[in-house]
């Protein structure tokens, strides 16, 4: 038998939050009522199938012909007809497991899923974070390679009497590069890093 307990917020929860069994598609269940006059109703849907039945004064009823799906459920306070209060009861996730339905309160569902995807995230942020680190070594060697041969082609500009020799400018703008500060100080004998 599961138990639900009604909150004064207006919800509904079950006790036990753990998966269970549900056999021969059908559940038993105690609505823990408040002490108040009048009449409470439990009303479920089951995958387009709705129930609605008074309450005894106990709160144990059976849930009957129960698909794999969603349960649904509300329990309404009535006194002398006028409806006073309803409770939203969390649905209950049912799938299909060996004939029988495994079930589930969906809030426990959510926080398994939502714990299962946190972790998920953090596995893929550390993976994502070693790519990261050696991404980076891979731009700064090819930075440093392509700046090695830069220089290179500026030396032999330089000093090849058939390129005619020159500047660092005329290198530059004569071959279209489109370099960086670092990368002039460079031409110009500097360090790259100074």
């Amino acid at each position: 038998m599961k138990v639900i307990k009604l909150k004064s917020n207006g919800l509904g929860r079950y006790e036990d939050v753990s998966p269970f069994l549900v056999t021969d598609n059908r559940l038993e269940i105690k609505v823990e009522l408040p002490s108040f006059n009048g009449e409470f109703y439990l009303i479920t849907e089951n995958n387009g199938k709705t129930d609605k039945r008074l309450l005894p004064q106990d709160g144990t009823v059976t849930i009957e012909g129960l698909t794999a799906g969603e349960l649904n459920a509300s329990v309404k306070h009535y006194v002398k007809g006028a409806l006073i209060r309803e409770y939203k009861v969390e649905p209950l996730l049912l799938k299909e497991a060996d004939g029988n339905l495994s079930a589930m309160p969906e809030l426990a569902g959510l926080k398994a899923a939502l714990n299962a995807l946190g972790q998920e995230y953090a596995a893929l942020s550390e993976e994502l974070s070693k790519y990261k680190e050696k991404a980076a070594a891979q731009i700064e060697r090819l930075n440093n390679n392509v700046s090695a041969l830069i220089l290179f082609a500026y030396k032999d500009y330089n000093t090849n009497v058939f390129l005619g020799g020159g500047t660092v400018d005329g290198f530059v703008n004569g071959f279209g590069f489109a370099l960086g500060e670092e990368e002039i100080k460079l031409l110009n004998g500097g360090n790259k890093n100074d």
